[in-house]
């Protein structure tokens, strides 16, 4: 049984044959991923004489309890004694036993990167294609290595052309302190006099139940470029059903990647309809980019143009723009902290609604022990307005701040269902009675890919 090594990751001639015969994957693709990706590098770590390798050799050779004998004098932890089983299993072709011991020694150090990588490639051995595109995903995250990336990259590209078509649906809970963005405030003072705030415009909690189906379309159209079309649909129903809407949008796009960089080019369309006849159609553009300067840090820049159309509020009408830039550390294999500044504008006809904006946000994202994700992020920013506001002699002038934290668990899935957490608060202070309001809003939501 003949096999090949790519840092610590067992090849084998059967894994190669599954590679061969599986539905619509491209003999291009498998001759670059798997003949010289693994077989070539392999026999050159091979060369290298250690303990490790000759431990590989001993496997790849099916000399299993040879090498487990040499294994064990190394004095193994838990998780690699995990990942030598995972090994073993890999090469025999029992490809749901590796898999679980792979995911084993994760739970057990999630940091061990050679497991992720070993149980990324096994996943798609077993034509896992969503599991396996999830951790060769996280491992262009967190591997520097600029050969194990590359691979990462095409084994990316072989599932991408084995998923030409992806469905997905949801179903979220949304208990919130305040759905309509309400004030807390009683009057508004103004030119004319001291008016009492009706109570259609003060905060109103409630729980809503929200719906969603997604799905794309995609075309490689070389070996580092496609054009996928993404379209979602989703409702919300509240109690009160003043509030409840209803969202759809399309999306045409065009993503390029390179060793350092990606970037990507997206026309869309998004349609909103609500109760309270606030419905909206938006046209935009969007160009976002990200390139890795270093082993551990990654710019990116996005920037958008949309036009915003109100069927039956026309002084909302008018142009938005916004662009961001971030700067992403990945701290180690688990953790990785990001920062950035934010600009924004909107120009709709009535002067008192155009504004220019601006944010600063950080986040932190880290993966501990047995699955568990944590994500949070935290904004503040400004909006200044142009037009003096109705009954005002003064331009409406707000600043924000806002956090948010999200955790779920990659380990904790029901009948392919997955559950997420997320909380958010965020406060608005202004100077026009209306928009002085704060809101402290979750969404619990159960998932499920097709």
């Amino acid at each position: 049984m003949s096999a090949g090594a790519y840092g610590g990751m067992v090849f084998s001639g059967s894994d190669m044959m599954k590679l061969a015969t599986a539905p619509r994957i491209a003999a291009t693709t498998l001759s670059r991923c798997a003949c010289v990706l693994f077989l070539s590098v392999g026999t050159a770590a091979s060369a290298q004489g250690t303990s490790e390798d000759e431990v590989l050799r001993l496997i790849n050779a099916g000399q299993f309890e040879a090498a487990r004998t040499l294994f064990e004098t190394q004095n193994p932890s838990e998780a690699e004694y995990a990942f030598f089983e995972g090994r073993t299993l890999k090469v025999q072709g029992r490809l749901a036993e590796a898999i679980k011991a792979f995911r084993t020694a994760l739970q057990i150090d999630p940091e061990y990167i050679q497991a992720r990588r070993e149980l990324a490639h096994t996943l798609l051995l077993d034509q896992q294609f969503d599991v396996a595109e999830y951790h060769f995903n996280a491992l262009l995250d967190i591997d520097p290595n600029p050969q194990l990336r590359e691979g990462y990259r095409d084994f990316l590209n072989v599932i991408d052309r084995n998923k030409p078509v992806g469905l997905s649906g949801y179903f979220s809970l949304i208990p919130s302190s305040n759905i309509n963005r309400g004030t807390t405030n009683a009057i508004f003072d103004t030119t004319s006099g001291v008016y009492v705030i009706d109570p259609s415009s003060k905060a109103n909690s409630g729980v809503g139940a929200q719906v969603g189906i997604a799905g794309y379309f995609r075309k490689q159209t070389g070996p580092k470029s496609r054009v996928s079309v993404n379209w979602n649909l989703s409702g919300t129903q509240y109690e009160e059903t003043i509030y409840n809407y209803a969202t759809g949008s399309l999306s045409l796009a065009y993503e390029r990647s390179s060793t350092n960089t990606k970037w990507s080019i997206s026309p869309y369309l998004r349609s909103t309809w609500r109760e309270d006849d606030a419905d909206s159609d938006v046209t935009g553009l969007s160009f976002s980019i990200a390139r890795r300067l270093s082993d551990k840090n990654q710019l990116g820049f996005s920037v958008s143009h949309e036009y915003r159309h109100y069927p039956n509020q026309s002084y909302n009408n008018g142009n938005f723009e916004a662009a961001a830039i971030s700067l992403i550390h990945q701290v180690d294999p688990s953790l990785s902290l990001n920062v950035g500044l934010g600009l924004e504008q909107g120009r709709p006809s009535s002067p008192h609604l155009q504004y220019h904006g601006n944010r600063i946000f950080a986040g932190v994202s880290k993966a501990w022990e047995g699955g568990l994700n944590t994500v949070v992020g935290i904004e503040a920013g400004a909006r200044g307005f142009v037009g003096d506001f109705p009954l005002t002699t003064a331009p409406r002038k707000d600043t924000f701040h806002g956090i948010s934290a999200t955790i779920y668990n990659t380990r904790i899935e029901v009948k392919g269902f997955t559950p997420r957490l997320s909380c958010s608060f965020i406060a608005n202070h202004s100077n026009v009675a209306f928009y002085d309001y704060s809101t402290t809003e979750c969404q619990a939501t159960v998932s499920k890919k097709f």
